[in-house]
């Protein structure tokens, strides 16, 4: 058993209020090992209700920290103990997830490691959580400028780069570059890829949520750098009042000496997953799913929560209005992500894996790709699958923040089972 106890409590972080886990932004970093069962209780010290979400982890469906789903928000004065076993290794964090378009950018998030059984670990691994400071910029594990990691010639380094920023309106990307070494991404979400070969400078277009891994070794000479970058969507009729301001780039180095020369990020050509690294067996691809259900993602002008605003629609409607997609334990179920907007939209799937069988009328040609969250660029199409194989009620929404609270979210809902909690103001559960 792995124990740990998170103090969500308030905090001046720079000058600026915070609300953390044991007073630091990002929480602290839990690191376990597969196989071990994982005990977290988190004691409430803020003055509002909160919950803590596992974003990635498969857990069971009373463990996920939805409010009004999964449990009621934990009240100010109360604790709560989530117990799971982590039975797959990878990079993962986790968040808030009641209010989260507030509690998430006020700080209240961190990484999670869980490291396979048995296998050699590099020589430096290293978390790299990028997110938001409070005014604007964007900071790294806590670090707005640049962060830096100690690292010697010769030495093999994991970076686990996890994209925690609250993008703008137009659902912005993070973009991050490294320079200086040849490098593998030997993981997306957490999960490995088959065969990674060695790549030049690339751009990995990351949405709010999602994760990758490199691997490198430290050149004989001089520092190795992360540069961070942006790519965001459309402006919309209210980018005007929501977009980011310009900002400095964030930037990590690796080792001493003098960092690479440096380059324009818009340069860089983009990493393509879908043709990297090599083919290999996938159960979940191996047969046709037993249905395929539309997941379509729209916006317009709409009166929602007592005021004019641009609610975000799923098939139509606003949470906590859509319709859920209803599955029976067993089957493998299909989704058709359609983007109708010209926004990017990461879509994130609580409890489960989805397998990439498209994106874009494209399949992949190299590793399979296993992921939580799948970023939708705008007017995208992405076809995925996934497994019914942990009963529950789970969340599939959009994890840009301002998104979901305008309406982008519902729910895969296992046939038989219900909850006792509720969502809206009478209860106090408020997860978006």
């Amino acid at each position: 058993m792995k124990a740990f106890t998170l103090t969500a409590q308030p905090a001046v972080i720079d000058g600026k209020p915070a609300y953390t886990y044991d007073g630091t932004v990002p929480g602290p970093l839990l690191r376990v090992t597969q196989g071990d069962r994982v005990r977290v209780t988190l004691v409430n010290r803020l003055p509002v209700a909160t919950t803590v979400h596992w974003h990635g982890l498969r857990v069971p469906a009373a463990m996920d920290g939805v409010a009004g789903i999964t449990q009621d928000a934990v009240a100010p004065g109360a604790r709560f103990t989530y117990e799971f076993l982590a039975d797959e290794a990878g990079t993962f964090w986790y968040h808030s997830h009641q209010d989260t378009g507030n509690q998430i950018p006020a700080g209240l998030f961190g990484a999670l490691v869980v490291d396979p059984v048995g296998e050699p670990g590099a020589d430096v691994d290293r978390t790299v959580m990028l997110h938001d400071t409070g005014s604007g910029a964007i900071a790294v594990n806590g670090i707005a400028g640049d962060l830096r990691v100690d690292a010697r010639p010769g030495q093999n380094v994991r970076l686990r780069i996890i994209d925690a920023v609250a993008p703008s309106m137009d659902g912005t990307t993070e973009a991050p570059v490294l320079l200086g070494a040849p490098y593998r991404v030997v993981a997306l979400d957490g999960r490995d890829l088959a065969g990674p070969q060695e790549l030049g400078p690339r751009r990995l277009q990351l949405g709010m949520g999602q994760r990758a891994d490199v691997v490198f070794t430290m050149p004989r000479s001089g520092a190795v750098r992360l540069v961070d970058s942006r790519i965001g969507g459309a402006p919309s009729l209210l980018q005007g009042f929501f977009g980011a301001p310009s900002r400095a780039a964030e930037t990590v180095t690796i080792g001493d000496g003098p960092p690479p020369a440096a380059v324009d990020p818009a340069r860089v050509p983009l990493f393509d997953p879908l043709a990297y690294g090599t083919p290999a067996p996938d159960p979940t691809t191996a047969r046709a799913p037993d249905f395929t259900a539309p997941v379509v993602l729209d916006e317009g002008p709409g009166f929602r929560d007592g005021h004019i605003e641009l609610v975000h629609t799923i098939n139509g409607a606003a949470s906590p209005d859509v319709p859920p997609i209803v599955v029976r334990r067993g089957q493998l179920v299909g989704l058709r992500l359609v983007n109708d907007t010209g926004e990017f939209h990461p879509m994130h799937l609580h409890g489960h894996v989805m397998t990439v069988v498209a994106v874009g009328g494209r399949h992949p040609t190299g590793s399979p790709l296993h992921l939580d969250t799948v970023t939708l660029a705008p007017h995208e199409t992405a076809d995925v699958v996934f497994a019914a194989d942990n009963p529950g009620l789970w969340m599939l929404h959009c994890h840009v923040l301002l998104h979901a609270a305008m309406g982008m979210s519902m729910t895969i809902d296992y046939v038989g089972v219900t909850t006792p909690f509720t969502m809206g103001a009478a209860s106090g559960n408020v997860p978006e």
